[in-house]
């Protein structure tokens, strides 16, 4: 439910991408290619990809994934777009500044790097304005080597009162069995993303949860 295509970062086309979910055997995929407010090639990628699935066995989806902006939850996404997806991805990849405007996290302070990212994701959680929160934890994991399990549970619960969806996703998550844990002792809905920018990367959260949970 997290893949991206050559429409923005990715490497494969709508296409390969539907006929290699085809061959893995996937029974459903969502197309959350990176958005803005004023992405103006979105309706062109959705008739894309409407015209393509229409044929195929799989499930598609159309969907987005779209940037925090502020710790009330806005997302970086017009109404228009919004009216086009079926699925809605909130994410953080950016920290604003007390002015709002981009700060680069290289000067952020570390003891601080966790507490922003938890309370962009948490304001998302509470707004209720996606679907997902994807990735949770995952800007301090990749630039700090890991994310507190406390934030992790913190919002995992307010996911849970709030019904939104918790990303289980192999590109961000650093310690697999520990994540699943966390997400056993909250009980939210989740949704599963391999967040994948190559075909060679389609379903891999999928087969690592089946190594995990299946293989005894």
């Amino acid at each position: 439910m997290h893949l991206h295509t050559n429409f923005t970062d990715g490497k494969a086309s709508i296409a390969q991408v539907i006929r290699r979910a085809e061959e893995l055997g996937l029974s459903e995929i969502a197309f959350t290619e990176h958005v803005r407010a004023d992405s103006d090639w979105f309706a062109r990628f959705v008739d894309e990809i409407r015209e393509l699935a229409e044929p195929s066995p799989v499930r598609v989806l159309v969907g987005a994934e779209v940037r925090i902006t502020d710790f009330e939850g806005s997302l970086d996404i017009s109404s228009a777009i919004r009216r086009q997806c079926d699925i809605i991805l909130g994410s953080v990849h950016r920290f604003p500044d007390k002015n709002g405007q981009r700060q680069n996290f290289a000067d952020t302070p570390k003891d601080d790097f966790a507490d922003i990212e938890y309370r962009l994701s948490l304001g998302l959680i509470q707004q209720g304005s996606a679907d997902v929160l994807a990735h949770p934890g995952g800007m301090s994991s990749r630039y700090l080597g890991g994310f507190p399990d406390d934030l992790y549970l913190s919002l995992m619960a307010e996911a849970k009162r709030s019904g939104m969806a918790i990303e289980i996703n192999s590109s961000y998550i650093k310690d697999f069995e520990k994540y699943l844990s966390l997400l056993e002792k909250t009980d939210p809905y989740i949704s599963i993303g391999s967040d994948a920018h190559l075909l060679s990367q389609l379903g891999e959260c999928q087969s690592r949860l089946r190594e995990i949970l299946w293989s005894n």
